[in-house]
């Protein structure tokens, strides 16, 4: 019975040896655009430390029982790379060392201690293990699999070394029932089809009737793309939307009511209610985006700051029906909507909407909406600007530099404030009542200056329903400066 259990050694081992050599292939297919260069070079480092293995330690006592590796290596490899990828600056170097120790182990398993004395042709008879475990591992979705293998071989490796040196079987024993049931408490990779989007690890990924919504991770931050575009990053989220909660409430006295449209994430309506406002109506562009903003624990981490009994009036309505019927009117409306990339969102930004958001402002009532990049996209900022002007509002306009997403505007607009009146309150506000990381009023001050026009646009047509023109200037950008 016992040489049974020691055949499982050659057969589950070197199916073994192929399942770990598929997983930096694995990777490397997923993360990298061009991951041949690095196929062909781990396919050297391993075959190589075969050989330096041969050369150099042959003679080496303690080599019989390297195959003990492949008890590890199968359960944490994977695991732990894909881990690494979004943690280290150079997960590389991790690889090398273990496909160097796969390599030692892969000798070991050939050269000892089952067939000491291995004909040449011993060889041969493993290679279909060998690739039947290298093809289950590049093509399986789960990676159970190797669960069964690491079983079968560590069966296999006990008794023989029952019969050798026991008290290497017992560790042997300990150690392979202490891995197989450790490594179950470590999620296994997710694998997304977008990953090939993005150099950052996909973390996230789920596709709404509107959008699809993608998050990376790199060091423990997180990115937030809809479309392909950023969203946000919890590295900076602060700096794009404390500008766009807070001037604004500074030049309205006693907010009552306040509606966002959009901001699906969270992220804008967690900065109002630790402002303290006590009522937010929402309507959201994407009703399943907020849904998954609600529960999903990655937006959850940063959209949650506020008291657990604050929650906004989600209007499950169309907004150009909403604003069309409703008969509320409200002191601030932020359009916290996405960026103009296409017809579809391009209507958040015409003539016709602001000039319905403006019939649902109360007297004192004020309007803002994020802009774009002046500086990257200054044309389409430029209409921004001229389309809310010819909706009949006065508006004020301000900027910041976020790291993870470059220059961008807001832009304020009121039927019945000036536009040097609020840029004098703006530039005149203190902030302390608010719970800010970064806003104050030196930076609310630095936001309101643009220097010179860098560019002529004049000639511009103003962004209308029948004429969206917005959407092509911000596609193209500037770029640079003409």
């Amino acid at each position: 019975m016992s040489n049974v259990f020691k055949g499982n050694v050659m057969i589950a081992g070197w199916s073994l040896v192929g399942y770990c050599l598929g997983y930096p292939v694995l990777l490397a297919n997923y993360f990298y655009e061009k991951p041949l260069i690095d196929i062909f070079g781990y396919l050297f480092i391993f075959f190589s430390g075969i050989f330096l293995t041969r050369k150099f330690l042959q003679k080496w006592s303690g080599l019989r029982y390297m195959a003990i590796a492949l008890i590890i290596l199968p359960l944490a490899w994977l695991k732990l790379d894909y881990w690494l990828y979004s943690t280290l600056y150079s997960p590389q170097f991790i690889l090398y060392l273990e496909l160097l120790l796969l390599s030692v182990s892969a000798y070991a398993l050939f050269r000892y201690p089952i067939v000491p004395k291995a004909p040449k042709w011993t060889l041969l008879v493993l290679v279909p293990f060998f690739l039947f475990g290298f093809l289950l591992s590049f093509f399986s979705k789960e990676h159970s699999f190797s669960e069964m293998l690491v079983l079968f071989f560590a069966t296999g490796l006990i008794a023989h070394y029952w019969e050798v040196k026991r008290s290497i079987a017992v560790v042997t024993a300990h150690g392979a029932i202490t891995f197989l049931i450790g490594s179950n408490f470590f999620d296994p990779p997710k694998f997304f089809e977008t990953q090939s989007n993005f150099h950052d690890k996909v973390v996230y990924s789920y596709t709404t009737d509107i959008q699809r919504v993608d998050i990376t991770e790199w060091k423990g931050d997180h990115w937030f793309y809809a479309d392909g575009v950023n969203q946000f990053s919890s590295i900076d989220a602060w700096l794009f939307y404390e500008p766009f909660a807070f001037p604004v409430l500074n030049l309205v006295s006693d907010v009552n009511e306040v509606l966002v449209v959009g901001g699906e994430n969270g992220m804008l309506v967690n900065e109002l209610f630790k402002a303290g406002l006590e009522h937010i109506d929402q309507v959201p562009i994407d009703g399943k985006l907020l849904e998954l903003a609600s529960e999903e624990e990655l937006f959850l981490r940063y959209n949650r700051e506020y008291p657990a009994d604050k929650k906004a009036q989600v209007v499950a309505s169309d907004i150009f029906d909403y604003l069309n019927s409703s008969n509320r009117k409200y002191d601030i409306i932020f359009l916290d909507v996405a960026d103009p990339i296409d017809i579809e969102r391009n209507q958040f930004f015409t003539q016709e909407f602001y000039e319905l958001v403006s019939r649902n402002l109360t007297i004192k009532g004020l309007v803002v909406t994020q802009s774009g990049s002046p500086y990257f996209a200054t044309e389409a900022y430029d209409i921004v600007l001229k389309t809310m002007e010819a909706a009949n509002l006065n508006v004020v306009s301000y900027h910041n530099q976020i790291l993870t997403l470059g220059e961008w505007s807001w832009a304020i607009g009121s039927a019945n404030m000036g536009k040097s009146d609020m840029k004098s309150r703006l530039a005149k506000s203190k902030f302390e009542q608010y719970p800010t990381k970064w806003l104050n009023q030196e930076a609310m001050q630095m936001m309101l200056s643009f220097g010179k026009p860098s560019r002529k646009t004049e000639a511009l047509k103003i962004n209308t329903i029948k004429d969206p023109v917005l959407y092509k200037y911000y596609l193209n950008g500037n770029y640079g400066f003409k």
